[in-house]
């Protein structure tokens, strides 16, 4: 019972990866798609080395998406609010710092993540007296 509910769980959070990374290409644009596969490259890449099980770093990767997908909404809203009020300049300046917005929930969730997942070491030492 525990093997299959541990595969569902796994499943369900495969599927909400999936389905984020065609949300934000579908419903805002290319470029939240290629931020959260980039996300969703880096964060792979250092899963072996992680401490914890497949499920728990699965699923975390998912809420990162789901952070990504949700961080994006705001963003693409605040840009379609930005140029209706303040025209072409503002739409300059969100172009350049789209990236830079992006950059800070990637960093701040992936720092939480590498937190909550790392590998505990002892810092005791002795003390000789």
């Amino acid at each position: 019972m525990k093997k299959i509910l541990n595969r569902l769980v796994l499943g369900l959070s495969i599927e909400a990866i999936t389905l984020c990374l065609i949300l934000s290409f579908t419903l805002i644009n290319i470029a939240a798609t290629i931020t959260l596969s980039i996300f969703n490259l880096f964060f792979l890449s250092l899963i072996i080395h992680l401490n914890g099980t497949l499920n728990k770093k699965i699923g975390i990767l998912a809420v990162g998406n789901i952070t990504g997908l949700l961080w994006n909404f705001v963003l693409h809203y605040f840009a379609i609010a930005g140029n209706t009020f303040f025209g072409n300049p503002f739409n300059l300046a969100y172009k350049v710092s789209y990236p830079f917005l992006n950059f800070m929930w990637v960093v701040a969730f992936w720092s939480l993540s590498l937190t909550v997942l790392s590998k505990p070491t002892s810092n005791q030492t002795k003390v000789k007296t």
